[in-house]
C-alpha cells in the first residue's frame, strides 16, 4: 500500500481522469475475469464475496477508484466507476456491486474533514461500506466525542470493508438549528474494529454482495467522525472552488447512477451467453434445429440488444453530467437531477425486461440451478430494485420535474 502521512501534500484535482486511465483499468479487469467468473459461483453459494475475488479485484486495482489522488487513488468520477464496474459485472455482478459500494462509500467519506481523511487513508486507499438510506442509529454527545448505537442492515461489502459509514440521528440540541423539532440526520464513520456483523443477508439475487447488518452499541468516536447530512450530501462542496474533484462529485446521484452498473454488465453477459449457445440449441416442439434459424428468435435478440444498449446510454449520460459538474462549481439543478433519476430507473426497467426476454428466448434451461443466465436473471431482478434506483420512484421524480409538483424525495 502507499504510505501516506498527515503531512502529505494536499493535491487538488480539477478534472475527471482521462479515458486512457479507465481503459487501463478495464483491461486489468478482463485479465482477472476468468477468476472472477469462477468465484462468482462460490460467492452465490456462500452469500459473500470470497477472498479470491477480493484479491483478484485488488490485482485489477479497482478498489482505489474513488480515493483522492493525495492518498494514492485515481480520484475517479462517476464515468470511470460506471465503466469499470459494468466490466466487473460481466464476470460477477455481486463483485461489481461490492466495487460500486466500496468506491461509493469512499466518495462519501471524502466529504469528512482533512484530519479524519488523514487517519482513514493513512496507509493508502481502503475498502469501505455504507448505509445512507433511513437513519438506523443515534449519536449522543459524550465529552469530546459521541456515543454511537445503531444497526444498519443490507450493508454490502461490509465483511471486507476497513471503514464504514452509518446514517443516524444526531441527538445534540446545541448543534441543531433553533427551529428544528426533530433530531438532525448525520453520518458516523467507523473502523471495522468498531462494529460487528450480523448474518442477515438471505436473498435469491446479488447473494455474493454479503449485504449483512452492521451493528454497534455505546461506541465512542471522536467529534469529527460524525458530520451532518447537509455536510455530506449537501451542495456545499459542489460549490467550493478550492475543493478537489473527488469531493465535488454530487453524492446521491453518483451512487444512483453507478449502482445500476452491476445489472448493466450482467445483462451484457446474459446476452452474450444466449447468443453463444443459439447456434447449438434447437427450439423444442418445432422443426428448428438451431435457435438462430428462427426469424422471430433473431428479431427478438436484436430488440434485447437495443434495450441493453439504451440502458447503457442513459447511465452514461448521467455519469458524464455528474463529472462535468464536478469539474466546476455549479451544482446540477434539481430538475436535471430528477430527469437523470428517471433515466436511471428506466435503465433498470429495461435491463429487467431484457433479461426476462433472454430467458424466454433461451428456454427453461435458464432456470437450472447452475445456469449462468439464471444467476444473471436473479442478480438483475434484485439489483435493479435497490431503493435508490427503483424505476417507479425515478419515474415519479422525473414527473415532478416535468409538472412542477413537489418532489417526492429531496435525495437527488
Amino acid at each position: 500500500m502507499t504510505d501516506v502521512t498527515a503531512t502529505h501534500q494536499r493535491l487538488t484535482v480539477t478534472q475527471a481522469p482521462v479515458p486512457d486511465a479507465t481503459a487501463e483499468l478495464i483491461e486489468r479487469v478482463h485479465q482477472v475475469g476468468a477468476r472472477l467468473r469462477e468465484q462468482a459461483v462460490v460467492a452465490d453459494r456462500e452469500r459473500d464475496l470470497p477472498l479470491a475475488s477480493v484479491e483478484a479485484l485488488e490485482q485489477a486495482d479497482v478498489w482505489r477508484i474513488s480515493a483522492l489522488k493525495r492518498y494514492g487513488g485515481y480520484e475517479g468520477g462517476a464515468r470511470m466507476l460506471l465503466d469499470v464496474a459494468r466490466t466487473v459485472a460481466y464476470y460477477d455482478p455481486a463483485a461489481a456491486w461490492c466495487v460500486v459500494i466500496s468506491n461509493g462509500s469512499v466518495m462519501l467519506a471524502n466529504r469528512f474533514g482533512d484530519a479524519v481523511l488523514d487517519e482513514v487513508f493513512a496507509n493508502g486507499p481502503i475498502r469501505a461500506a455504507s448505509i445512507f438510506a433511513q437513519p438506523q442509529g443515534t449519536a449522543t454527545p459524550d465529552g469530546d466525542g459521541w456515543r454511537i448505537t445503531g444497526k444498519w442492515p443490507f450493508a454490502s461489502n461490509s465483511s471486507h470493508a476497513e471503514w464504514a459509514l452509518g446514517i443516524l440521528f444526531i441527538q445534540d440540541s446545541e448543534a441543531a438549528p433553533a427551529n428544528q423539532t426533530v433530531p438532525q440526520v448525520g453520518f458516523v464513520l467507523m473502523h471495522r474494529s468498531e462494529y460487528r456483523l450480523e448474518d442477515t443477508w438471505f436473498t435469491i439475487g446479488m447473494r455474493g454482495s454479503g449485504s449483512n447488518t452492521m451493528a454497534t452499541e455505546n461506541l465512542w468516536v471522536p467529534r469529527d467522525r460524525v458530520i451532518t447530512f447537509e455536510q455530506l450530501m449537501g451542495p456545499g462542496m459542489e460549490q467550493d472552488g478550492s475543493a478537489t474533484f473527488g469531493r465535488r462529485l454530487t453524492p446521491h446521484l453518483t451512487m444512483s447512477t453507478t449502482i445500476q452498473a452491476p445489472s448493466l454488465g450482467a445483462a451484457y453477459a446474459a446476452l452474450d451467453h444466449v447468443v453463444e449457445l443459439a447456434g447449438k440449441r434447437g427450439i423444442t416442439y418445432t422443426h428448428y434445429k438451431r435457435q438462430i434459424d428462427s426469424g422471430a428468435f433473431v428479431q427478438n435478440l436484436g430488440m434485447v440488444s437495443a434495450k441493453v444498449d439504451g440502458a447503457r446510454l442513459l447511465l452514461e449520460r448521467a455519469a458524464d453530467a455528474i463529472d462535468a459538474a464536478a469539474c466546476g462549481v455549479v451544482p446540477i439543478p434539481l430538475e436535471y437531477r430528477a430527469a437523470h433519476r428517471g433515466g436511471i430507473g428506466h435503465a433498470g426497467h429495461e435491463l429487467v425486461d431484457a433479461v426476462n426476454d433472454l430467458c424466454w428466448l433461451h428456454g427453461t434451461a435458464a432456470f437450472a440451478e447452475n445456469s449462468l443466465l439464471g444467476r444473471m436473471w436473479r442478480d438483475i431482478n434484485t439489483g435493479t430494485r435497490h431503493a435508490s434506483i427503483t424505476a417507479p420512484m425515478g419515474y415519479e421524480l422525473h414527473g415532478n420535474a416535468l409538472t412542477g409538483t413537489p418532489y417526492i424525495s429531496l435525495k437527488l
